[in-house]
């Protein structure tokens, strides 16, 4: 998540992300920065983007990554 790194280092990141949807299998691409502003391509597209529901204090794991 380039928000967590981009505060831990006290600098701007980004990540670029290409994926298709779901739906239509149409490729796109979401860029993705550490204030969490998102930028879509093609224009126009409306993604919906989840996350999964982790209960961060009952993870087992050695890392949270292993939850998710």
């Amino acid at each position: 998540m380039p928000f967590v790194q981009g505060h831990l280092r006290n600098e701007p990141v980004s990540i670029t992300v290409d994926t298709q949807c779901a739906h239509c299998a149409e490729p796109m691409t979401l860029e993705i920065d550490s204030e969490m502003n998102v930028h879509v391509e093609p224009a126009g597209a409306d993604p919906m983007v989840f996350s999964p529901d982790v209960r961060v204090f009952d993870v087992k794991a050695p890392s949270i990554i292993d939850d998710f």
